[in-house]
């Protein structure tokens, strides 16, 4: 079902004359963020630089989002729709309305099998959105405008001093339920799914400033993966191939720890392996650095879910490589020697924790972490 939305939705816009991309890397050299998160990330200078020539084009493209907390890295244990590794469709308009744009947005859905009837949209209050909904057909009932950033956006900052916009975010009502207010709507997860925005891009930041821009446009994104949870009914971790990818997990690990480990590890094993794999893939090896340093992270992390799972610091090669072979089989041995040999330094740490604690049982366990980098949680198994 990925594979068709995908498929299916490069064909609309290649029919219609847009400039068709291949995904950019993860890694970016765009100084406001880490790793390409959006499918704007890549098309920012069609906006904003005076000697750039726009035009419109579409793609899919991977996008990676990882938070800076342990926390937020633990995203997929509660919500089983998530996953930090994901690909977007976007695309980019220019010379054109907000009621064409607005109709261009309805129309895709419509053409991958989602009913106006069944969407939900928020707008900006101070924007023309909501009269062009109305005007594509739209029931008042179905939008809802809201005036500040809180579980939906109105507005969109493309990083720091970067590009500004405003625009329209679109929701799926599931058995198209009924709602009439914001809060119903982000107060109830599974009955109602954020699936896109189209997001007028008008000016960019200069500290508390709003600049004009050479070319002002439209950006698109819909992700791929949620499109695929509501048309097939299903939850992110239920699609193949994201399901044979847990049945795989949860098969090495009752192996490795003789007991079954919950949905929510499962889902947080997959959701780091298909992120370290996707940056050791693209040339990535962990570091102390900007992007190598949120891959030695993610490595970390992963070990310490593993290891708490099965109550022992123990090899994880097996597991890695099986994953790997499923996951991406061309580079299978690649994913495993960067991954092992992280590990390796992953190990040395944790044994000289290991020394520091013996000499020192009392230490003050935010110690261990700030100097080590070893976290409360594995000092059980130390």
């Amino acid at each position: 079902m990925i594979k068709q939305i995908k498929e299916s939705l490069l064909a609309y816009h290649q029919a219609r004359g847009f400039t068709l991309y291949e995904s950019f890397p993860l890694a970016t050299d765009d100084p406001t963020v880490l790793f390409t998160n959006a499918t704007i990330t890549p098309f920012k200078h069609f906006f904003g630089d005076r000697d750039a020539t726009p035009h419109n084009y579409a793609l899919v493209q991977r996008c990676l989002r990882v938070g800076g907390g342990a926390g937020e890295l633990e995203t997929a244990r509660v919500d089983p729709n998530y996953s930090s590794f994901f690909e977007m469709f976007g695309s980019g308009l220019f010379d054109c309305s907000h009621r064409a744009a607005t109709k261009y947005f309805l129309d895709m859905f419509v053409h991958i099998g989602l009913p106006k009837a069944s969407l939900r949209f928020t707008v900006p209050e101070t924007t023309v959105f909501a009269t062009a909904l109305v005007e594509c057909g739209v029931d008042e009932s179905s939008i809802f405008t809201i005036n500040e950033n809180s579980e939906f956006w109105q507005e969109w900052r493309f990083g720091k001093d970067g590009l500004i916009g405003k625009g329209i975010t679109a929701i799926y009502a599931n058995d198209d339920a009924r709602v009439v207010s914001i809060n119903e709507i982000a107060n109830a997860p599974q009955s109602f799914v954020e699936i896109g925005n189209l997001i007028h891009v008008y000016g960019k930041a200069e500290g508390e400033r709003v600049v004009s821009i050479s070319h002002e446009g439209f950006d698109i994104g819909m992700g791929v993966e949620r499109l695929a949870i509501i048309l097939q009914g299903k939850t992110l971790y239920e699609l193949v191939p994201f399901c044979e990818l847990v049945e795989l997990i949860a098969k090495h690990i009752k192996v490795l720890g003789g007991k079954d480990a919950g949905p929510g590890t499962l889902r947080v094993v997959v959701d780091h392996l298909r992120s370290i794999n996707a940056l050791i893939q693209e040339g990535l090896r962990p570091g102390n650095k900007r992007q190598a340093f949120v891959l030695r992270k993610l490595i970390r992390s992963l070990l310490e879910t593993l290891w708490l799972s099965i109550d022992r610091v123990t090899p994880s090669v097996e597991i890695v490589r099986a994953f790997a072979e499923l996951d991406v089989p061309g580079s299978t041995a690649l994913v495993t020697k960067v991954f092992c040999e992280e590990e390796q330094i992953f190990r040395v740490t944790l044994e000289r924790g290991r020394n520091v604690l013996a000499k020192n049982p009392s230490l003050d366990p935010e110690i261990l972490k700030g100097t080590y980098g070893i976290r409360q949680s594995l000092l059980s198994l130390l």
